[in-house]
């Protein structure tokens, strides 16, 4: 199989990528960090392709996908995983913040369909799939959380899209896999951090990027609509949209564990 990968250099893009490299995998290791996907290449024998690109950028979405066909002739997997969260309320979360996290997470993800859809369609069936697309959502896709509004907002539309292509794209052989993890043990929390005026309380909850990737080769083996690494986490958030008000009173919970290891944001006088 041939998997492209964007977010490969960090976290679970590079977990999962050592991953499918131990099954046999093809890869294409992309990030902006090309010395990591060196590095990341040269730890799994020198056999993938790395290439530099910021899925920000509509062009280099459009670059990536193009430099994988040219060396491989086609894609199996697409793997948008590419993304970055803040740590801010909603209300003082700025303009530019809000368009730079779309322009990231969103449009990283849609260019970079757009730019490989006519490819995979063209591809033959191989296994009963022409290819898959799996888009690395959050479980926050399920209900919005305080301090990560923004956060939340790219995540629930990731899943829409996901959803919605599902079932167009069924019939073309084409099969759609949206991922939802709950806290995992990465960088993207001290990444989220040092872009972000606010602490998040230290849990020692949560997954592996390994445990998130052990999933994510399951369903890439055998495509399935919606994964979820952390399986009780999906009935607790589904639970939200059913009975919002118990959903408000577990996160209150949080945002007041945020509140205690902020004092400065709780010092602040109301408005």
């Amino acid at each position: 199989m041939v998997v492209v990968i964007t977010g490969a250099s960090a976290g679970i893009g590079k977990a999962l990528a050592v991953k499918l490299s131990a099954k046999g995998a093809r890869l294409v290791l992309s990030a902006r960090r090309l010395d990591r996907l060196h590095a990341l290449n040269q730890q799994l024998g020198c056999g993938h392709l790395c290439i530099s690109a910021d899925v920000s950028r509509p062009e280099e979405c459009a670059r990536l996908i193009d430099e994988s066909m040219k060396h491989f002739g086609r894609i199996d997997t697409l793997v948008c995983n590419s993304g970055y969260g803040l740590y801010k309320p909603v209300h003082e979360t700025s303009a530019r913040e809000y368009r730079d996290i779309f322009n990231t997470n969103i449009f990283g993800t849609v260019d970079c369909i757009l730019a490989a859809m006519p490819h995979l369609l063209a591809q033959q069936i191989r296994e009963g799939w022409r290819a898959q697309i799996m888009i690395v959502s959050s479980i926050v896709a399920l209900h919005g959380t305080p301090f990560l509004g923004a956060y939340s907002a790219t995540k629930s539309a990731q899943l829409s899209i996901a959803q919605s292509m599902r079932v167009e794209l069924a019939g073309r052989k084409i099969a759609v896999t949206s991922v939802h993890p709950i806290q995992t043990k990465t960088d993207f929390g001290k990444s989220a951090e040092a872009a972000s005026p606010i602490v998040m309380p230290k849990s020692p909850a949560g997954q592996t990027a390994e445990q998130v990737a052990n999933a994510m080769v399951s369903a890439i083996v055998n495509p399935v609509a919606e994964v979820f690494p952390h399986r009780a986490s999906k009935y607790l958030f589904s639970l939200g949209s059913l009975v919002p008000s118990l959903a408000d009173w577990a996160l209150t919970k949080f945002r007041n564990e945020i509140l205690k290891a902020n004092p400065k944001l709780r010092a602040q006088p109301a408005r």
